[in-house]
C-alpha cells in the first residue's frame, strides 16, 4: 500500500565494505551485484512486493560475516527460481530503531525500503542510495506505488521520539521524482499509523480513530482531487479502520477493528462498488487476533491476517461468511505484506524476520487464500 534536505549518492567499493560491517549490511548491498547469484543460506523473510504477478522482491536477512546482513532476493518468474541482488546499506529495524522494514516495488525497476529509514533504488535493486525525505519528514510511515506513481506517508517526529505532530503525504510521479503534498489534512496520532492503498491511479488514505476518535479516510480517483469518505466503523463498539484494500473498478474492501479482549477482538469487514462512499457488511471474522490486515484478490475474495497470542488468517469468497484457513500456535509471530497478485495467486510472510530470531517464512497460495505453502527462496539462482 509521501522539499527535500541533501541527497546522497549510492554507496559503493570500499565504502560499502566499511558501511555493511558498520550496519549489518552486506557487501553487495553497495553494487557488487552477480547476475543469477545464490540467495544465501539461512535467508528469512521480513517484506515482500510485486509489481506484477512475475516480478517480487523479498526483504530479509541472512547470515554472513558480521553475523545477520540484510538481503534482498528476487524472482522474475512468480517465485520459481530467486536470486540474490544489490541490498540496501541498512539493518533490519528493530523495533523504535533505524534501519528499514519494509520493501515496494512499482516496476522492474524503481523500488524502495523504508520504514523509517528511506532508501531507493532506479536499476531493479542492483544499487540502493539514500533517499531524502519530503517535506520535513524524519521518517516514513508507509508508501505505496503503482500506476507509475508512488506515495510516502512521513512523520516530521526522529525515531523513537515522541510525537504530536501531524503526519503528512506525499506524492510523486515516477519518470520526474518531484515530491507534491496531497492536500489532506491527517490528525495528530502518535499510536497510530497511516494506511496507503492504491489500485491503478485509484488512491485511499486512512488514519484510524483510537478509543472512540473518528476515523481519517480519503479517496482520490486520478490522484489529484481528494474527497473524505464516510468510515463504516462503529465508534460505539471502540472500532478503528486499520485497513484498505483496493480492486479493479471503483471496488474496495474496509477493516474495523474494536471490542479487544484477551486475544480477541471484532474484525468486520465492509465492502464498496464506488470508491467507499457507501459500503455494504462482508461479516465479521472469527474473533481470535487483535492486530490485522486485510487484502482481496482482483475478483473480490478477502484476505484478513490477525496476531495476538497466535497468528490467524481468514478468508471471505463472498456473503459474509469466513473461513480459518491458517491457525498458527506461534506464540504471536505474526505477518507481513498480505497481498494477491491474480485472482488465485497471493503471497504473506509468516513470523517476518525483524519480529523474531528464527522466523521469516513466505508463503504462497495457488487457489486464491484456500491453502498456503512455504517458498524456498534460497534453492536456486535465478539468470536474471
Amino acid at each position: 500500500m509521501q522539499a527535500s534536505t541533501c541527497t546522497r549518492g549510492a554507496v559503493t567499493g570500499a565504502a560499502a565494505l566499511a558501511l555493511g560491517a558498520l550496519t549489518g549490511a552486506p557487501a553487495m548491498a553497495a553494487g557488487a551485484h552477480g547476475r543469477g547469484r545464490p540467495v544465501p543460506s539461512g535467508f528469512r523473510a521480513q517484506s515482500t512486493t510485486w509489481p506484477s504477478p512475475w516480478r517480487g522482491w523479498v526483504l530479509g536477512t541472512a547470515p554472513c560475516q558480521a553475523g545477520q546482513c540484510t538481503t534482498v532476493a528476487k524472482t522474475r518468474d512468480g517465485g520459481r527460481h530467486w536470486s540474490a541482488t544489490g541490498a540496501p546499506p541498512a539493518p533490519l529495524a528493530p523495533p523504535g530503531g533505524a534501519g528499514v522494514t519494509e520493501i515496494r516495488f512499482v516496476d522492474a525497476r524503481h523500488g524502495w525500503a523504508f520504514g523509517p529509514s528511506f532508501f531507493t533504488t532506479s536499476d531493479g535493486g542492483r544499487n540502493w542510495r539514500k533517499a531524502p525525505l519530503p517535506g520535513d519528514g524524519r521518517q516514513v510511515i508507509s508508501l505505496a506505488a503503482g500506476a507509475g506513481v508512488v506515495y510516502a506517508a512521513v512523520s516530521p517526529c526522529a525515531v523513537g521520539q515522541q510525537c504530536d505532530k501531524a503526519p503528512s503525504v506525499w506524492r510523486a510521479r515516477i519518470r520526474h521524482g518531484n515530491w507534491r503534498r496531497v492536500p489532506v489534512k491527517l490528525p495528530a496520532r502518535p499510536a497510530t499509523g497511516v494506511v496507503l492503498a492504491l489500485h491503478n491511479r485509484t488512491a485511499y488514505i486512512a488514519v484510524p480513530g483510537p478509543a472512540g476518535q473518528a476515523d481519517a479516510l480519503f479517496a482520490s480517483v486520478r490522484g489529484r482531487r481528494w474527497s473524505p469518505r464516510p468510515s463504516p466503523c462503529s465508534k460505539q463498539n471502540a472500532e478503528a479502520l486499520v485497513d484498505v484494500a483496493p480492486m479493479p473498478r471503483g471496488r474496495v474492501a474496509l477493516l474495523c477493528v474494536g471490542d479487544a479482549g484477551f486475544s480477541k477482538a471484532t474484525k468486520h469487514v465492509f465492502r464498496s462498488t464506488d470508491t467507499a462512499k457507501t459500503t455494504s457488511d462482508a461479516g465479521t471474522t472469527p474473533r481470535l487476533g487483535i492486530q490485522s490486515t486485510l487484502a482481496a484478490t482482483p475478483e473480490g475474495t478477502l484476505a484478513v491476517t490477525s496476531v495476538s497470542s497466535g497468528s490467524w488468517l481468514y478468508r471471505n469468497t463472498g456473503g459474509q461468511t469466513w473461513d480459518t484457513v491458517l491457525s498458527k500456535a506461534d506464540g504471536g509471530s505474526g505477518w507481513n505484506d498480505l497481498l494477491f497478485t491474480t485472482d488465485k495467486n497471493g503471497f504473506v510472510v509468516h513470523s517476518p524476520a525483524a519480529r523474531s530470531d528464527d522466523g521469516g517464512t513466505l508463503l504462497a497460495t495457488h487457489d486464491a487464500g484456500e491453502h498456503w505453502t512455504p517458498v524456498k527462496i534460497g534453492r536456486t539462482a535465478a539468470s536474471g
